[in-house]
């Protein structure tokens, strides 16, 4: 899959909570940097974070020196945006509770939290997917890790890929459960399941795990199908809230159970 550039990642984000809510996202109170500003906060810092990221694609694979001068440049930039991410999930937080402590019934969430939860799942997505890059790149140029073994390489790699994996799922129920439609649905299906599946394809050959991959890729295989024609994987463009909803409530509860097998490896 094509890679976005995260600040562009981030602009879609923005533009789908705004779709969803009718309402502009929400800002930093005053006195704080403006969060969404060209040059400042999240977006300057994820264009940063792009712009490093190209710097160690394109670097130099033998040369150990610019390889490490990009990767620090990259972890830098990463730094910057766990900063600015931090004190926009504050600005969202207070908003999240504010909309819950205006409900009149337990249960019932509004578009705008739903929403809100939605901007969350993206940051942390994210992170993830850039902390992910930062490791693997670090990896890369890294010269004492040229000691390690193969498979030391892969279980850490490993590690990384499919929790960055599993944060973009989260991402993707918190959309769909925002706007449990179709198009939002297939949109995002088989893509995020296979993302899954295909570490839990690797892990066959990691040690120390508690359980066997396969039963989790298993419980996922529906939504990762490769004939795109049966529900869950795709729904009919008529499909009802209440059916797509029932498949996230399915798809979250597999994914819990991968996240658990990743927690619960032993160190072998």
């Amino acid at each position: 899959m094509a890679h976005t550039p995260y600040d562009q990642q981030w602009d879609k984000a923005k533009k789908e909570f705004e779709a969803l809510t009718g309402k502009h996202k929400p800002k930093e109170s005053k006195g704080i940097f403006n969060a969404f500003g060209s040059h400042t906060g999240l977006s300057g810092s994820l264009k940063k974070c792009e712009k490093a990221l190209t710097a160690c694609d394109t670097a130099n694979s033998t040369d150990i020196k610019e390889g490490k001068k990009v990767v620090a440049a990259f972890l830098a930039a990463s730094k910057d945006f766990s900063k600015a991410k931090k004190g926009y999930l504050e600005v969202l937080q207070k908003e999240i509770y504010a909309e819950f402590d205006k409900r009149t019934e337990k249960d019932f969430k509004t578009n705008y939290e739903k929403a809100l939860k939605f901007l969350v799942k993206e940051l942390a997505a994210l992170e993830a997917t850039i902390e992910s890059a930062v490791a693997m790149y670090t990896q890369k140029f890294n010269e004492a890790e040229k000691d390690l073994s193969v498979e030391q390489k892969m279980l850490k790699n490993w590690e990384k890929n499919i929790n960055g994996a599993l944060a973009r799922a989260a991402a993707g129920v918190a959309k769909v459960k925002a706007k449990p439609t179709a198009e939002t649905y297939n949109e995002l299906f088989p893509t995020l399941a296979r993302d899954i599946t295909m570490q839990l394809v690797f892990a066959r050959k990691i040690e120390g795990l508690l359980a066997d991959p396969d039963f989790f890729k298993k419980k996922l295989d529906p939504w990762a199908n490769q004939s795109n024609a049966n529900e869950p994987v795709k729904v009919p463009a008529d499909a009802t809230p209440k059916v797509i909803l029932d498949h996230m409530k399915e798809f979250s509860a597999a994914c819990k159970g991968v996240v658990q097998l990743v927690n619960s490896r032993t160190n072998a």
